[in-house]
This record gives structure tokens, sequence and C-alpha cells, in this order.
């Protein structure tokens, strides 16, 4: 390893990853069987592109955990693996393609699926590269990708199980259909957007009766086939019209006109068409009245059908959108349109193809999951293991999700994924569900359809160990330890995970999930292709390292919560990491006695508050509070240790102290690791040869903790801060006396404080004598700074500088903080931020006043 005498990211963490690849640090065959076990899957990123900003922080989050249990005595493991990703890579693909002038549909099916997978090969390599560069330590021995033979059984044996126990079927209803792609799709790959459009209010005729009904709305290209006319059963416009019929005006054809609660009165005119063949909510009121008679006038192409016909028109054949704008000139020359209006509401678009979705009813195959959720359920309150979530509140948001969950449509028209094994027997209405093919295949047609990319995902904690190809040694990792993922995709496959795994192994298969929010940029937005504020981690990594990236990620919110991107955070990690970076060329590079003979009451101290931070620092490490948890370090490493301990040394016996700092900065590193992996390793290569890797050491948590600080050890190092701050204050030199009375009851060593004192060139004066003084008051003592140590024409000259730049400052920040235009358009937060700068302002300038007065008296 290199042994860089400044601190250089780049460097540092080059080399480092290969030396634990080299010496296979991640893997399980190399540790103690006897050990307690401790899992983590990798949520398989998809293939599609390059890990983002979310990613690293994800798996930041992971990799901190396997370290720091590694350290504490168990036997890891973090499981990688890569998703095939489905309609993302597919449409990914075919836009590589048509970059490189190949025309898709002049390719075979089978070249297709050939030069995908091959494509798919040299992502997971740039994946490799980039998981790499963050740091983490995962057993790629044992990688998966969800389209692996060991994960095709899986699947297969699942949906045969399902299938058997009557929980699979196939059925005629209404889905996301991207019609583009000519496939359905499922809700997380919708993105609804405001989108301007027009709202059209139509006449319905009463059968029979001179008066009509308006109803509004936005698609007037399905009115082809409502079903019926709802109205509010309170809603005392229309009760008298309830149980008759109302004219489409599109066709003529009678609607019935019924009511219930769902009815918004106060939307358009509260009269709604029901239309259950494109829309979801029409579809459920039809289910629940048990209306059957419908259909689809579009078809897979967003073509209108041969429904799409008027008593003296045809719209056969032409878009949706375009037909639109046709209806209505139809519907105005004959007299039934009322008004048009500008509207604007969320429409659904595809996130692949950026088409708007169509709710279009599709023959697809479906999971019944009340039965599946029921199991899952019962199967918990049978061996009274739940799977734990942090932070807890999600625990109630998924039950509420599965208590109310719908059938999950599992079929995906594309080629592209996990095929779905069933077989068609041509000539006959027999279907045969297996993992091989019928007896005489070719009396047979395969379904060409694919499993939904989340059916494979949830089967992931089982992939991954008891059907994975080393499953011997993987099975003992089951159930998986903890799951790490966003809040954003709870139901889409935490849930599913939970569900299925259960379902199919009889078991529990996440004993924690432990979730986070998503990654903000710094003006707290979430990040966006549109807004164009996404951050690449390789940026933040080459310009500050993964250290400093890493330490941001876990010190800056708790679980649950989103994180704001800041790269002024990043640099203080950055300095923090530096700072110890340059403590390491204090630590002796070999081993010394431990012998605590003659130890300085500092020594104790510092020993003490190390032992005090490890008990912290595991405890809220335990509880996967990391923000604490690393507070508690950084606050023992940078300002316990470096700013008092390290520039005390002097002044403290030099053998016992080279000992005790080599012992206590090796606590450190070890403390740091799971945070900041590369430049721990580095320093811990260079300064200890106790393990071959640091990773190899371990964190034990002191057993007793009886200590009481002697009142010399809190008057020196209140003096030292007190004194170190009034120098840097007043500019004055380390090598100028300072004289300083100290006011106390309290009976201590005057011998020791002065002894140590003399060191710091400070003074321990016996009387005052009417001296002008500063005094800094604590609980047990008083500390007087005598004030003839201070240049008073130089103080004089730097607090009047001083306050007149605060006078400039406060100026500034209330003239910001009076302007309306600022107050009515920033953020609520940028207000208070420059609120917090003015009270800042106010006391720094009122204390230079009140010195400048002092002085001057």
């Amino acid at each position: 390893m290199a042994t860089e005498k400044i601190y250089n990211s780049k460097n540092i963490e080059n080399d480092i990853y290969e030396f634990w690849l080299k010496n296979q640090l991640f893997e399980p065959i190399k540790q103690n069987k006897k050990l307690k076990n401790f899992s983590i899957i990798l949520p398989p990123p998809n293939v599609t592109g390059n890990l983002h900003i979310g990613h690293a922080w994800d798996t930041t989050i992971q990799d901190t955990i396997i370290r720091y249990k590694k350290l504490r005595g168990y036997r890891t493991i973090f499981i990688p693996g890569t998703d095939h990703a489905g309609i993302s890579a597919q449409t990914k693909f075919e836009k590589v393609l048509a970059a490189n002038g190949v025309d898709r549909s002049k390719l075979s099916d089978v070249t297709f699926l050939k030069q995908l997978r091959a494509w798919v090969e040299t992502q997971k390599n740039t994946i490799h590269r980039q998981w790499a560069k963050i740091g983490l330590a995962l057993a790629y021995n044992y990688e998966v990708f969800t389209l692996d033979p060991c994960a095709n059984k899986l699947v297969n044996d699942a949906f045969i199980k399902l299938y058997r126990d009557g929980l699979i079927y196939r059925a005629n209803r209404l889905t996301n259909w991207d019609v583009k792609l000519k496939t359905a799709i499922s809700d997380i790959e919708v993105i609804t957007k405001p989108t301007p459009q027009k709202l059209y209010y139509f006449r319905y005729q009463i059968k029979d009766n001179d008066d009509y009904l308006v109803i509004a709305t936005t698609r007037p290209e399905t009115m082809f086939v409502d079903t019926t006319v709802f109205v509010h059963p309170n809603d005392q416009r229309y009760k008298k019209y309830i149980g008759k019929y109302a004219i489409n005006p599109i066709n003529n054809q009678p609607l019935p006109i019924m009511a219930d609660a769902y009815i918004d009165q106060k939307f358009g005119t509260g009269v709604m068409k029901c239309t259950p063949a494109h829309d979801f909510n029409d579809y459920a009121l039809a289910k629940k009245y048990q209306i059957t008679n419908f259909a689809s006038v579009i078809d897979e192409d967003g073509k209108l059908n041969q429904l799409a016909k008027t008593p003296d028109g045809n719209f056969t054949g032409i878009d949706r959108l375009k037909a639109r704008n046709k209806i209505v000139e139809y519907l105005t020359k004959i007299g039934k349109v009322e008004k048009i209006e500008d509207y604007t509401s969320n429409v659904g678009y595809s996130e692949r193809s950026n088409e708007v979705i169509e709710p279009l009813l599709s023959k697809q195959w479906f999971i019944k999951m009340k039965p599946v959720v029921k199991k899952m359920k019962a199967i918990e309150k049978s061996a009274k293991v739940f799977t734990n979530f942090l932070p807890p509140r999600f625990q109630k948001t998924m039950n509420q999700w599965l208590n109310n969950i719908d059938d999950w449509c599992i079929s995906r028209q594309l080629l592209w994924g996990h095929q779905i094994p069933v077989w068609y027997k041509k000539n006959s209405t027999e279907i045969y569900v297996g993992d091989k093919p019928p007896r005489d295949p070719s009396k047979y047609v395969k379904d060409r359809d694919v499993l939904d990319t989340w059916f494979s995902s949830g089967l992931w904690p089982l992939t991954l160990t008891k059907f994975a190809d080393h499953k011997k040694i993987l099975k003992d990792f089951y159930p998986i330890s903890i799951l790490v993922t966003g809040y954003d995709i709870l139901f889409f496959w935490v849930a599913r995970m939970l569900f299925q795994c259960s379902y199919l192994d009889d078991s529990i298969s996440l004993q924690n999930v432990l979730l986070h929010g998503l990654i903000r940029d710094e003006q707290n937005r979430k990040m966006s292709k549109s807004l164009g504020n996404g951050i690449d981690p390789m940026d933040v990594i080459a310009q500050y390292g993964a250290d400093a990236m890493r330490c941001f990620f876990m010190s800056s919110t708790t679980s649950g919560e989103d994180l704001r991107f800041s790269k002024q955070k990043i640099e203080y990690m950055w300095a923090f990491i530096n700072k110890l970076w340059n403590c390491a060329n204090l630590i002796s590079p070999k081993p010394l006695g431990n012998s605590s003979k003659n130890f300085h009451h500092l020594h104790r101290w510092i020993l003490q508050a190390l032992n005090q931070t490890i008990v912290n620092f595991t405890k809220q490490m335990d509880q996967y509070n990391f923000v604490v948890a690393f507070k508690y370090l950084i606050d023992f490493a940078w300002e316990t240790f470096c700013n008092k301990f390290v520039e005390l040394k002097n002044i403290l016996p030099p053998a016992q102290t080279a000992s005790v700092l080599r012992l206590v900065y090796r606590q450190i590193l070890i403390m740091l690791h799971p945070f900041a992996p590369f430049v721990t390793e580095q320093i811990y290569q260079r300064l200890y040869r106790e393990q071959k890797s640091i990773m190899l050491e371990k964190i034990v948590v002191p057993k007793s903790n009886k200590y009481v600080m002697p009142i010399e050890t809190k008057l020196l190092l209140t003096i030292y801060s007190v004194i170190k701050d009034w120098r840097i204050k007043h500019g004055i030199k380390k090598d100028v006396k300072i004289n300083i009375y100290i006011k106390t009851k309290a009976r201590y060593n005057q011998k020791q404080i002065n002894a140590d004192l003399t060191q710091l060139n400070v003074v321990l004066v016996n009387d005052l004598k009417n001296a002008k003084t500063t005094n800094h008051v604590f609980d047990q003592f008083a500390i007087c700074i005598i004030n003839q140590a201070v240049d008073h024409t130089q103080e004089i000259a730097r607090l009047n500088k001083l306050i007149a730049t605060l006078t400039d400052e406060l100026k500034r920040s209330n003239g910001i903080l009076s302007n309306q235009a600022f107050l009515k358009n920033a953020s609520a937060e940028k207000v208070q931020t420059e609120k917090a700068k003015r009270q800042k302002y106010q006391a720094q300038y009122d204390e230079a006043v009140t010195m400048l007065k002092k002085i001057k008296a």
C-alpha cells in the first residue's frame, strides 16, 4: 500500500479495495463458523445505467452496518446482485440500438435477446466498478443476476405452487397499459404529472323526458362505452332521476341512472358517467354493482376500435388523443356541448415511454393476494416472529396497505424477463403449467408473456440464500438480518418479499427492515431528469473521496427521513478526515508498553473518555442510530482527542503519552472504519499490524465505567480551553505569558496545576490585587484572566474593525429581512437561515461593544 504523507483520497482509495478482494475479507468462508451470523442483501440495482446518488446513500448505509457487525464479532455476509429490470432494460436497449442505427424490427427475437444480454454484461461491469469506488464489502462469489438459472428455477417454482394452490389465475381485467410499448406496467412505472386539459360538459337527455343532465369529462373518446350514470344519493338536484335512464349523446344508448356516495358533488355538475373499461374508479363501481356488460373502445395500440361509431359517423382507427377534438366537433354540431373549460389535472405517464397511460382491459395473469397475505400473518402469529420496521411507524403503514390489498397483475408483454411457465394446447382450452415443456410440445403454444420484474425481486431473500447455487453455505444466513431500502418501494418490493417468501418457504424472510427517505438537492428539491439536478456519486468521490461522501451520508439524517445534499457538509467531513490523517504523523508506528505506572491524570481522563465513547457509540450503532453514534465519535475524535489531548501532549510524560496516543488512536480508527473504510485501512496498515486488516479488528465494549473526574483534570481542561480561545480572540502568541486567578471553594492540588500551567505559559497568581480581569464562570470555579496580557491599543483597533464589519453585516441582513419580496418568495428555511445569521451578528456585535467599553473604562 502507498504511504502518503499528505492526505490524498485518490491515491489512498485506488489500491485498498483490491487489497480487500485479494485477501477475501468480504467472504464468509474466511470467517469463524462458530460466530453468530449476520446478513444483508443488496437491493439489486437495475442494469440500465450508472448508479445515482441515491444508490450511493443506500449502499453506504448497508456497508456501514456490515462492517460494524464484523467488528463486533459477527460472521457476516453482504450479498450482491443485479436486476434484469424488465421493461426498463428492454426499452433502454432499444434506444441504444436506434442510436446506433439498428432497426429493432429487423432483428429476430433470438438475436435481439442475445445482443441485449451482451449489453447487460457491460452494464454490470460498470456497476461493479462503482461498487468498488464506494467501498462496498460485497461477497462477490455469491452474486446473483435475477435471470440466472437459480433465480429462474425459483421463480418457476413459485409460479407453479401458487397456480396449483388456486391463487394464480388469468382474466380480462383493467390494467395500466402503455400503448407505445404495448404492455401492462406496474403502478411504480406510472408517473403522474399536472397536465393542462379541457373539461367538456355534455348533455345527456333523460329518456322519455325533455330534461337532460350535464356531465363533465376530460375524456370524450371513452363515451362510446359508458355503462351507467351516477349521482350522489343525497344530492337533491338529481334525486328525482335515480332509477331513470339517460341517453348517451354519442351513440344514443340508454344508460341507467344510479346513486353512490363515492360521487363528488362539487366536481363538474355532480353527475358522473361510468366507463369501467377505461377508469379504475369506474371499474370499482362496476364491480360493486355487478355491472359486467362493458368493453374497451381503445385497442392495445391506442387507437379507437369498431365500437367508436355514431349514428352517422365512424371514428374507428383514430388515435384516442387525436380523436378527442373530432368527437367534440361532432357533439358540438348536434347540439350536445354545454360548455368547455380549461382544466389542469394529474395524468399518468409511462416512466419508460412517456406515453399517456391508458387504463385498458387486457387478458393478464393475476395473484389472489388476500390468501397469500393471510398465510403470511398466520406464519408470523404461529412462530411469534415479526419483521421489525425501522422507524416503527412504517409497520402501521405496511399493515394498512396489506389489509386493503388488491390482486396483483404479474404478466408483462415483453421479451426480456422470466417467461411465464404456461403452455396452451392448440384447438383446446387445456392449459399446462410446469417447469419443463409438456410431453408433446408440438401440440402446445407457450405463453409469450414474461413475469413482472417485482415477482422475481420479491423472491430475492430466498434467491440469494436457500435457493442459491451455494446454498450449503448461504442457508445459514437466512432469514436476512436486515434489509435497507427506500420507503418509496415499501409496497412495491418490501411487502412482496415478505408475503412471497413466507408463502413459498413458510418463513419470515426479513428480521429487520430499515427504511430511509429520498435524497434531495441543496434547494431541497427532489432530484429528477426534468430539473437536471441529479448528482453523480462518482463526481463526488473524484472531488472529495468516498470516505468524506460516506461520512456525510451517515451523519446527516435519521432513518425514514429525506436527506438534503450538501457540499459544505461533505467538505466538513473531508476536513475531519484530513485532521485524523495529520494526527497519524504523531503516532508511533511501533507497539509500546501499556503500563499505567506514572500515568498523568490526563492519561486516565482520555482513556475514560474513550471507554465512555465506545459505550455510547456501540449502544447507538446497535440501535441503527447512525447520526447519534457518529456524533459521539466525531466529538471525541476531533474535539476531545485532537483538539485537547493531542495539543496537551507536550506537558505530559513522553513515554506514557506515546503509548496512550497509539492506543486511543487505534480505537478511533476501528470505530470510524465502518464509515470511512479506505482512510482507516490505509492508516492502520501504516501504523498497526496486529491484524492483516483493520476489518479483522474487534470493538470491545468496556465492562465497567466507574470514573469520577478529579478537580485537577476539570480545572486543567477548562483553563486550557479558555486560554486557547482567549489567545485566538485577542491575537496573543503562545510564548506570551498569561496570568490567571482561580476562584473556587473546592480543594485541588495547586502544585500539580501550577506545574501543568507553567508549560502552557500560564501563571497562576494567588492574589488579584485589584487587577482588571475577564471572568469565566463555571459550576465549581471561576477563571479570572488578568487583562494586562492584552495590548489595549491593538485590542481597541481590532474591536473597532470588528464592530464596523458587524455593523455592515447587520445592515445587510436587516435590509434582506425587511424586503417583502424576499419574505414572500424565499423558502421558509432560507428566511430562517437569514434570521439566524442576524441573531449571530447581533450577539457578536453586542459582545464586541461590551468588551470595548470594559477596556476603555
